[in-house]
């Protein structure tokens, strides 16, 4: 099979069995807790918020990041008309991305604390979305595998919300050696980020 004739919408299905893996796994990565057997409700209570809330916390960061990964991705292959072999490698590179995002959160739940574990969580979800704007710009360059008359505000507004994610976490790596915790909660900033960039573009984007 030549894989330059691979369609958009099997493109699309494989990638969306990678992304529902990688969120369900997030969710396995989640450790349960073992106590004594004769611990009282109430210690029980406390130590539960003291390991499962963390916990829990960074399940939903990196399942939100993933899902706008995700939404980011429908978005551009709702304008990406064919595929060759370069866009399809660049699809498998990002998936390969998107499947160790699990693997990291559950590392970052357990040593949360741990400078090298942010900056290693942070780098492998930084990779992810580069790549991915990578896919964009390479599609859209020159029109290569888009409509010709493809809004160039539209082009612009995409790639511009793919790079939030990336630039946000990439840097709470700087912000790490300053302060852990600190780098954790910048993470925070993608969706005001998000909102910004969208009332900044969304005029232009009515503009036949």
């Amino acid at each position: 099979m030549n894989l330059s004739q691979i369609k958009v919408g099997y493109l699309i299905s494989f990638s969306d069995a990678i992304f529902a893996f990688s969120m369900t796994f997030m969710a396995l990565s989640i450790q349960i807790p073992t106590f004594s057997g004769d611990i009282g409700d109430s210690e029980l209570a406390v130590k539960l918020i003291q390991f499962v809330i963390p916990n829990i916390i960074h399940y939903v960061i990196s399942f939100i990041v993933v899902g706008m990964y995700w939404i980011s991705y429908h978005r551009i292959f709702e304008h990406i008309r064919t595929t060759n072999i370069t866009i399809i490698w660049l699809n498998m590179l990002f998936l390969m991305f998107i499947g160790l995002v699990g693997y990291f959160t559950g590392l970052l739940a357990t040593y949360e604390t741990h400078r090298i574990v942010v900056i290693s969580f942070s780098t492998v979800i930084a990779i992810t979305g580069f790549v991915l704007a990578l896919l964009w710009w390479y599609a859209t360059h020159n029109r290569k595998l888009v409509d010709r008359d493809m809004n160039e505000h539209l082009i612009k507004y995409h790639l511009r919300r793919i790079y939030v994610a990336p630039l946000i976490f990439l840097a709470s790596i700087g912000i790490s050696f300053i302060n852990v915790q600190a780098a954790q909660a910048f993470w925070a900033m993608i969706l005001p980020a998000n909102i910004i960039i969208y009332m900044k573009h969304i005029p232009r984007l009515r503009i036949p």
